[in-house]
């Protein structure tokens, strides 16, 4: 078992909402569906989470792995919501704010899927090398069955 790719991207989190998805130009609003509090929700290519934070940046890494991995490293990251399986159809997918504007680069998937999420949130921390004050840390790991 093995981390097989990341990225990782400044997200601005708004009304405590922001998704990770297929960037297939033809795919249906990602939030048109939002889960409820500090969970989220897989639907139409993408997944939509529903953050603590609210209108501020956070650091999001997305971690694809060829197995499903024990959870991240470190101290205060908790599990948000229950696992849950996705298609990205194109194979290209990008983090995305509420009003779908990217946050980094698309990534290349080796494969569509399915691919089993897991969503960890980890402590709030300021970084002073940003222009934001303050930041949280999510994470969002995607690894294939």
């Amino acid at each position: 078992m093995g981390l097989v790719g990341s990225f990782e991207a400044l997200v601005l989190v708004e009304r405590h909402l922001f998704a990770l998805i297929d960037n297939d130009p033809g795919n249906e609003e990602p939030f048109a569906r939002i889960p409820g509090n500090s969970a989220f929700l897989v639907h139409e290519d993408s997944v939509v989470v529903a953050s603590d934070l609210a209108d501020q940046l956070a650091r999001v890494r997305v971690e694809i792995w060829d197995a499903a991995p024990d959870g991240p490293a470190g101290d205060g990251f908790r599990a948000i919501g229950e696992v849950a399986s996705v298609s990205f159809e194109s194979g290209r997918i990008q983090l995305v704010n509420l009003m779908r504007e990217p946050a980094g680069d698309e990534y290349a998937l080796t494969s569509p899927g399915p691919y089993r999420v897991r969503v960890w949130a980890g402590p709030q921390e300021e970084d002073a090398q940003e222009q934001a004050r303050y930041f949280g840390q999510s994470g969002c790991v995607c690894g294939s069955p």
